[in-house]
């Protein structure tokens, strides 16, 4: 185990995640087995890392795991769930809520399009089922190796360059969709769902419903 993930760990353990919490240098290296030096030095590290925030205090310093140090836990307990548990599918659960035309927009770009057709075997419905999702939801594609993922290349047309992205196969209530995920996207709450066919008219859905996602296990 890295010295980073032991140190997020013992943090996390003791609350970080939901809090600043006190940390003794010399306590929490006691815990990992190094010198108090040692254990200052990796919290400098980890905070220029962005993985925990400091606040100083009169006598002791506060820290708390960032998202981003959280994200780094998550993956980590993702490995061990795939090693120690049988595969079964992944389930996510997101709230319906409409979109701004941006999925439209791009799938009408034959560069999208043309690959979607190829890489994933449908041609996609001119449009985008949005699902806002928890951030305990979202992380559970951390789950899905590499391999699952269908790239997407980026291509140049209009004078402009469109950005490479990945699609994670689905199944929605039986009909196979695909998870889109833009390589530079700042909706990181919200998962955009492909389908050769208009899921909203099909499956009957509207704002505000509760949609039922299953990722298929990696054989």
């Amino acid at each position: 185990m890295s010295f980073t993930i032991a140190t997020l760990k013992a943090l996390a353990l003791r609350g970080a995640g939901r809090q600043y919490i006190s940390v003794s240098t010399r306590e929490l290296g006691k815990e990992l087995g190094v010198s108090q030096q040692t254990a200052s030095n990796r919290l400098i590290a980890l905070a220029e890392s962005d993985l925990i925030k400091r606040r100083r205090g009169t006598h002791s310093q506060y820290i708390f795991v960032t998202k981003t140090g959280m994200g780094m836990l998550r993956r980590e307990l993702a490995d061990y769930q795939r090693i120690f548990s049988e595969p079964k599918p992944i389930a996510l659960r997101g709230t319906v809520s409409s979109g701004i035309g941006e999925g439209q927009y791009y799938l009408n770009k034959p560069g999208y399009r043309d690959q979607i057709v190829e890489k994933l075997g449908f041609a996609p419905f001119q449009g985008t089922l949005n699902l806002k999702m928890t951030e305990e939801e979202m992380a559970k594609l951390d789950q899905v190796q590499a391999a699952s993922r269908v790239q997407i290349g980026s291509f140049k047309a209009d004078g402009r360059t469109y950005g490479e992205a990945e699609c994670i196969g689905i199944t929605i209530r039986g009909i196979g969709c695909a998870i889109v995920l833009p390589k530079r996207s700042h909706h990181t709450d919200v998962l955009e769902i492909i389908s050769a066919t208009h899921l909203r008219k099909t499956l009957g859905l509207n704002d505000g419903d509760i949609v039922e996602i299953l990722i298929k296990p990696e054989p």
